[in-house]
């Protein structure tokens, strides 16, 4: 059925076997109609893709699904937190602080290495690795190294920044990350 609207048909759509006419839908429904179309164009686009961009894509998603489940963890210990009577913070203030955790992992073929960052998790490959061990060894200084450090993560792997919530090169994740580098590697000419 179509009636006639400033000129434009408007068709009525059929929504579960039930017939309703076009109009806004409630925020639910709206939320999983914009879902559909997504999935409907990004299916409609990976038929377009190679497959090196298949494999992109795949780990892109492995990433994002890691980083929704670590964000559903959070969510969960901050209510449990909340809920035992103790602000979320109040737990982590009565605490000893210690030395935000920072590690470099080699993945089994060498040509990866997950990056350790506070509770952040990152994937760099071989020749950016290198890059981060090369500024801390050939900087003039400590504070040189850490600034260099950070202008080319926020250069090259801003996404690496943002997730950790580093916003200068003063962050004591720099400086970790600054001395497991260190500890961990040497240069090849050193």
């Amino acid at each position: 059925m179509a009636t006639r609207k400033r000129g434009k048909t408007v068709r009525e759509k059929t929504v579960r076997g039930k017939t309703a006419a076009a109009s806004p839908r409630p925020a639910r429904r709206a939320e999983g109609g914009q879902r559909g179309r997504l999935k409907t164009k990004l299916s409609e686009a990976i038929e377009q893709i190679d497959e090196e961009g298949l494999l992109f894509l795949l780990r892109q998603a492995n990433v994002l699904i890691h980083n929704q489940k670590v964000d559903d963890v959070n969510r969960e210990l901050a209510e449990l937190s909340t809920a035992e009577g103790r602000p979320a913070g109040a737990r982590a203030a009565a605490a000893p602080r210690e030395a935000p955790a920072v590690g470099v992992e080699e993945a089994g073929n060498g040509s990866a290495f997950f990056l350790t960052l506070g509770g952040v998790r990152k994937v760099l490959n071989l020749a950016e690795l290198r890059q981060l061990v090369r500024i801390c060894y050939a900087a003039d200084s400590k504070s040189e190294a850490l600034r260099q450090l950070y202008t080319v993560l926020a250069r090259e792997r801003s996404d690496i920044l943002n997730d950790a919530g580093i916003r200068s090169s003063s962050s004591p994740l720099v400086e970790r990350l600054f001395h497991t580098l260190r500890e961990k590697y040497r240069l090849e000419d050193r």
